[in-house]
Parts: C-alpha cells; sequence; structure tokens
C-alpha cells in the first residue's frame, strides 16, 4: 500500500512541475516612443539603452468586436469553404462578364444592320415627276424598315445597359 502511495505522490509531483514549466502568456506590453523629431514610434520590443520609452498597458478585452458568422442570408459561415465561395463567385463574374459580351455583339450588329440598310431597297421608292425636275421619294416601307432597325439598336443598347448593371451589382469585390 505504501509503494502505491508513493508511485501517486511522486506522478503528482511530476504533473505539478509540469504544470509550473509551461509558459504563461505574458501580458503584452507596448512601448511609446518620442523621437528628437516629435515622430511617436509603437512597438512591441523594449526600447534601447539611450532611449525612453514609456510603457501602454493593452487590456486585450477591451474594443474587441464579434464577427457575425452567418452571412445575409442567415447560413453559417465556416472558414473551411471559402475556396468554394471563391470559385462561385469567380464562375458568376465570368457568367455576367459573358452576358455582357453578348449584348456588345447584338448592339454591335444592330448597329450595322442599320448603318448598312440606310439605302432603299427595291420597292421602297418611287420616281415622282415634277416640274422642275424628277426626284425619289422613299415610300412608308422604307420609313417602316428604318424605323424597326433604330427600335433593334435602341433595345441592344438597353440591353448592354442592363447587362453592365446587373454585373455592378452582383459582382462582389
Amino acid at each position: 500500500m505504501r509503494d502505491i502511495f508513493g508511485r501517486w505522490l511522486a506522478v503528482l509531483a511530476a504533473a505539478a512541475c509540469l504544470t509550473l514549466a509551461l509558459p504563461v502568456e505574458a501580458e503584452k506590453l507596448l512601448y511609446r516612443h518620442v523621437d528628437k523629431d516629435g515622430k511617436v514610434t509603437y512597438s512591441d520590443k523594449p526600447p534601447k539603452e539611450n532611449e525612453k520609452a514609456t510603457v501602454v498597458k493593452v487590456d486585450p478585452n477591451v474594443n474587441t468586436i464579434k464577427l457575425n458568422s452567418k452571412d445575409s442570408s442567415g447560413k453559417e459561415q465556416k472558414f473551411s469553404n471559402i475556396k468554394e465561395r471563391g470559385d462561385a463567385r469567380a464562375a458568376l463574374r465570368d457568367k455576367l462578364q459573358g452576358e455582357i459580351k453578348t449584348a456588345e455583339t447584338e448592339r454591335d450588329k444592330a448597329k450595322k444592320a442599320l448603318e448598312s440598310g440606310q439605302d432603299p431597297l427595291s420597292g421602297e421608292t418611287r420616281i415622282v415627276v415634277n416640274k422642275g425636275g424628277n426626284s425619289i421619294m422613299r415610300l412608308p416601307e422604307y420609313h417602316a424598315r428604318i424605323s424597326g432597325l433604330e427600335e433593334a439598336l435602341k433595345k441592344a443598347e438597353d440591353k448592354v445597359k442592363d447587362a453592365e448593371g446587373k454585373f455592378r451589382r452582383q459582382t462582389p469585390d
């Protein structure tokens, strides 16, 4: 019995020694030094022998902020899925940039169609005979076709603006 008690006493003594030997986190000290030009420097390293510095006590429990661990939808955020979220943001950005490119291509085609469609097609003009000479009158079919091309260009330009606005609103920084 005495042998068991002695062993327990040795184990407890060893545990006490180990506990006392563990490093205890010291209070963080901050040193404030003002040089000859009036420049203030803060450091966690003690000043040199010829420097005069004051110790600033730092309380780690003051001015702390608990970060919200939930996203805007209330879903718990985890550090482990940062790559997933980054990849999702990159995919969204690429998708929105693709929508802008598509809208710009449609706008450019509509602009070319309007520019190349300015000349009347056959059946869209009539020759008018006047005393002073003949003139060419554009028929309503011509004006309707040009109005259609102008409307298509306006819609294509609106699509570009919408796609750019969607990109600005939905693309995270």
